[in-house]
């Protein structure tokens, strides 16, 4: 007598199939942790032989030796060269972040505020403070300087950031510095006008960054003194701007002092 297949095939319950989706969903997890550990450890070698050997030393097979895989191998955690650097890219431009958050108003400061230093002043402060902690940290450092500068992009290129490469940069590092935007709104300036001098100070800070050069250390002293002496007239001329619009004055300053 014929038997039917189903007579004989166990049928998971429904308890058993949830079990068994639970145990895949498990497996996925450990597999994705595992795979992110080694993207973070590979990371943390790259890291290390960029700061060795730089833009012209750095590449898959150096790479996959200092860190025990095949330079194949190395393609299962990402897509080439330009994907690692631009990676380690995000990563010091999120430690820029950290570093620009860490910049608070002196508390003696904040206690002692008088009309003359009250907390518009404190804030404009602040401001400088905090936009010097992240100017500071790439002149200081040639390698996350270059880094920062190029990405995964045109790293051998001498004419610098190209400009989808730089719109991309200054995107991320418009919101990684956050605290200096929240600095500028609190200094009374509009919205608007701070969203403004936030994306014009990167700008600029960037410009002089590449005025130096990665290699070139002797300026840097003249350089940042240029560029806290150059926030100083931006918010002159933008806090004047502001009240004069509110004023029913359209008239525009000259950051520079040249008009």
């Amino acid at each position: 007598m014929p038997v039917s297949f189903d007579v004989i095939t166990p049928v998971p319950s429904p308890e058993q199939l949830q079990l068994q989706a639970q145990r895949q969903s498990d497996r996925r997890r450990r597999q994705q942790r595992l795979s992110d550990e080694r993207r973070q450890q590979l990371l943390d070698t790259a890291w290390l032989l960029w700061q060795e050997v730089g833009a012209a030393g750095f590449n898959m097979r150096q790479l996959g030796h200092r860190a025990g895989y095949t330079a194949g191998a190395l393609y299962a955690y990402f897509p080439g060269r330009d994907a690692i650097l631009s990676a380690l890219q995000q990563r010091v431009v999120l430690e820029l972040g950290a570093r620009v958050s860490e910049v608070k108003a002196p508390k003696t400061r904040r206690d002692n505020a008088t009309p003359a230093h009250g907390p518009a002043v404190l804030a404009r402060g602040l401001f400088i403070d905090r936009s010097l902690a992240w100017w500071s940290c790439l002149a200081g450092d040639a390698q996350r300087l270059q880094l920062v500068l190029h990405g995964g992009h045109g790293l051998e290129d001498s004419e610098g950031l190209g400009a989808g490469s730089a719109s991309r940069l200054l995107a991320r590092l418009a919101d990684a510095l956050q605290p200096c935007l929240e600095a500028l709104n609190a200094s009374g300036l509009p919205a608007d006008v701070a969203q403004q001098v936030h994306d014009e100070v990167l700008a600029y800070g960037l410009g002089l960054l590449v005025l130096q050069g990665p290699g070139r250390t002797g300026g840097r002293a003249a350089l940042e003194t240029r560029f806290v002496q150059s926030l100083h007239r931006w918010l002159d001329v933008a806090l004047a701007s502001a009240l004069a619009g509110a004023a029913g004055d359209p008239g525009q300053g000259d950051l520079f002092g040249n008009g």
